[in-house]
C-alpha cells in the first residue's frame, strides 16, 4: 500500500469501530422491538451488548487492554446500570455520544500541546511498522512546517467535528420520540464523518508528497568521491 493510498483510507478504517457500534443498538430496536415486540430498554440493550462483547473480543483476540477498550467497556456496564435504575432506554443511545465527545476534547487539547492526537492514530497505519517510514514522519513533522501545520488543521478539524456531533447527537436524542430518536440520533455523527473523512482525503495528498520525499531522500546512497591516484 503507497503512502498516499495509506493516508486517503485511514479516516473510514479509522471511523469502522464507531459506525459499527452505533449500528447495533438501531439494529437490534429494530428487530428486537419493533419487528418481535420486546420491550424497548432490552431491545437497545441487546445492540448495545453486542457492541461492547466485539470491543472486548478484540482486546482479547490482540492480547492487550488499553485504554479505550477499558473505556468502551466500563462506560457501557455504568449504561446499563442507570438504564436499571432509570428505566430510561435513551440513555443506551446517547451513551455512544461520549467516545466521540471524549476523543473531540483530547484532540483539541492535543493540537495545543503535544504531536496531535491524529498523527498518533495516522501514524502507526500510514508507516506499517517501517522504522524509515516512522523516521520519516516524525521528521515531517519537525522539520517540514507545512507538514505539521496541515496535520494540526486536520486534527482540529476533526476535534472541532467530534464534540459538535456529540453535542447535536443529544439534542436530537432527547428532543424527539424514542422511535425516531433511534435512527435520527446518528444522523449528526454520520454526516460529521462524511463531512471530516472528505475533508480529510482532500488535505493529505501534499502531506503523502511530503512523507514520500522524505523517505526517499533518507534511503538515497551518499555520492561517491573519486580520489586521484
Amino acid at each position: 500500500m503507497s503512502v498516499r493510498s495509506a493516508l486517503s483510507g485511514l479516516p473510514l478504517k479509522a471511523a469502522a469501530p464507531m459506525l459499527l457500534d452505533m449500528a447495533a443498538p438501531v439494529v437490534s430496536f429494530y428487530v428486537l422491538h419493533m419487528a418481535l415486540g420486546v420491550a424497548p430498554v432490552p431491545a437497545l440493550a441487546a445492540g448495545a451488548v453486542v457492541a461492547g462483547a466485539r470491543t472486548a473480543w478484540r482486546g482479547v483476540r490482540e492480547r492487550r487492554l488499553n485504554a479505550f477498550t477499558a473505556m468502551t467497556i466500563l462506560m457501557l456496564l455504568a449504561t446499563l446500570a442507570l438504564v436499571g435504575i432509570t428505566g430510561d432506554p435513551r440513555l443506551i443511545i446517547a451513551k455512544s455520544a461520549v467516545m466521540p465527545a471524549v476523543g473531540g476534547a483530547y484532540g483539541l487539547l492535543t493540537h495545543f500541546f503535544g504531536r496531535t492526537l491524529v498523527g498518533e492514530v495516522a501514524a502507526p497505519f500510514v508507516t506499517k511498522g517501517d522504522p524509515a517510514l516512522r523516521a520519516a514522519w516524525d521528521d515531517c513533522f519537525d522539520r517540514e512546517p507545512a507538514f505539521a501545520r496541515r496535520l494540526r488543521l486536520i486534527n482540529l478539524l476533526w476535534g472541532v467535528g467530534f464534540l459538535a456531533s456529540a453535542v447535536a447527537r443529544v439534542v436530537v436524542i432527547y428532543s424527539v420520540p424514542l422511535d425516531l430518536a433511534v435512527p435520527l440520533g446518528q444522523l449528526p455523527t454520520l454526516l460529521t464523518l462524511v463531512v471530516l473523512i472528505v475533508a480529510t482525503v482532500r488535505l493529505s495528498p501534499p502531506m503523502g508528497a511530503a512523507l514520500r520525499a522524505r523517505a526517499a531522500a533518507a534511503v538515497e546512497p551518499e555520492p561517491r568521491v573519486l580520489v586521484a591516484a
